[in-house]
């Protein structure tokens, strides 16, 4: 059974990287310091939290850093709970679980982030948590239309309901 387990999540795994390799050929990379010599003002401390930023596109770049950077860690510890022989099997079943549900995650907000971004918008962020989906746009004036496009899209790839799906707009 936990053969199966772990051949699932290889292959789940698998998808979600071959559709991130997809993803990542369609965008131009720049090396790191011409990403941040835009957004960053004054010295580089190695502290990201002393960081400066000079415009409002930086809150997106931070975010998505931090966000990298702590769900590595959860990757990281569910791996470790499934491959340690010491963890019993229901502890284990669960965290394959989590990871699965932390891949599927990660993948809708790529999705729905890279989706706004290719229509147009500055910049846009995906907050799930418990059936609500709460959308962060960069935009400097948002239509009822663009409400409603972006509640449709959001709820149709993420499976939250219309109702349940809270758009900011970030200017």
């Amino acid at each position: 059974m936990w053969f199966l387990s772990i051949f699932l999540v290889a292959v789940v795994t698998y998808f979600f990287v071959g559709g991130l390799e997809k993803e990542m050929s369609r965008i131009e990379i720049a090396p790191d310091e011409e990403i941040f010599r835009p957004i960053l003002s004054g010295d580089l401390s190695d502290d990201p939290a002393k960081w400066q930023f000079d415009d409002a596109h930086a809150f997106f770049v931070e975010y998505r850093l931090e966000r990298d950077r702590v769900r590595g860690q959860e990757v990281e510890m569910l791996n470790e709970m499934i491959n340690n022989p010491q963890v019993g099997a229901e502890a284990r079943n669960e965290a394959e679980k989590q990871l699965l549900n932390l891949v599927d995650l990660m993948e809708k907000e790529l999705i729905i982030e890279n989706m706004l971004k290719a229509q147009g918008y500055n910049d846009a962020l995906l907050f799930a948590r418990k059936g609500v989906a709460t959308v962060m746009i960069h935009a400097e004036q948002l239509s009822e239309g663009d409400f409603i496009r972006i509640t449709e899209m959001v709820s149709a790839i993420s499976g939250v309901s219309r109702e349940q799906v809270q758009i900011i707009q970030h200017k």
